[in-house]
């Protein structure tokens, strides 16, 4: 090599002639030091700019292997990350979910005799007159629990951020409340993971104001059930006295 071009080669590894020409960029060399105890290898790497290309398409591949990765889901606790181990967990509007609803249609086929449901109201007699007349604090308090009896784990699927639902029908069948017509849910979509033995509990209130002029005096029935489940429910009697 002559003296003319290690001056050139001189200047481009110059970081002060670099800033004066930011395309070029110097050709670096590295130590592989782990080829044995007396062994040094030099390699030619990469430009930073064909360095930037691998970059890019290596982070591309990643993103798309992750993308693939978190869209198989498998209803067992080894596959779950571990930020959602505790289960049962809720993951709401998660990218778990997104565009991934193909994966949980299986999800609404469920052994249901695996399930059990129980649901505790009080109080279970109601006063005709303080239907009639009621105060801020006369509510009906509902306790909706879902057991998973099955041996394996079951992941629940739901469209919304809504959970449960309660309804109020009276002696002829006829339903005259829901319980989430008083409220607004988020569009989030979202699942709960349930382990053997694991159970969801879900406490609602309904206000006695929402049953006047609704409910006559005798019985009517008190249902509660999962979203995107309805067979998973159960049911209270209500007695209506003078």
């Amino acid at each position: 090599m002559n003296p003319q071009q290690n001056r050139r080669l001189f200047r481009r590894s110059d970081p002060q002639n670099q800033s004066k020409n930011p395309r070029r960029y110097p050709t670096h060399t590295s130590t592989i030091s782990n080829l044995g105890p007396e062994t040094t290898r030099f390699v030619r790497t990469a430009s930073f700019g064909q360095s930037w290309h691998m970059g890019f398409w290596l982070a591309f591949g990643l993103i798309a292997f992750s993308g693939t990765a978190f869209a198989e889901i498998d209803a067992s606790r080894d596959t779950m990350p571990k930020q959602f181990q505790g289960a049962p967990g809720l993951i709401k509007g998660g990218f778990l979910i997104e565009g991934s609803k193909k994966r949980f249609a299986g999800a609404n086929e469920l052994n249901l005799e695996a399930f059990k449901t129980n649901l505790e109201v009080t109080p279970g007699e109601l006063s005709l007159p303080k239907i009639r007349d009621p105060q801020p604090e006369d509510l009906i308090s509902l306790k909706f629990t879902v057991t998973n009896g099955a041996d394996t784990g079951t992941i629940l699927y739901f469209p919304t951020a809504q959970r449960c639902e309660a309804v109020v029908r009276n002696a002829e069948g006829k339903i005259v409340y829901t319980w989430s017509e008083d409220f607004e849910f988020a569009p989030d979509a979202g699942y709960s993971f349930l382990n053997p033995g694991e159970r969801l509990n879900y406490q609602l209130t309904i206000p006695f104001q929402a049953l006047r002029g609704r409910l006559p005096a005798g019985s009517a029935t008190l249902t509660a059930s999962l979203v995107n489940y309805p067979q998973l429910r159960a049911e209270m009697p209500l007695e209506i006295v003078p």
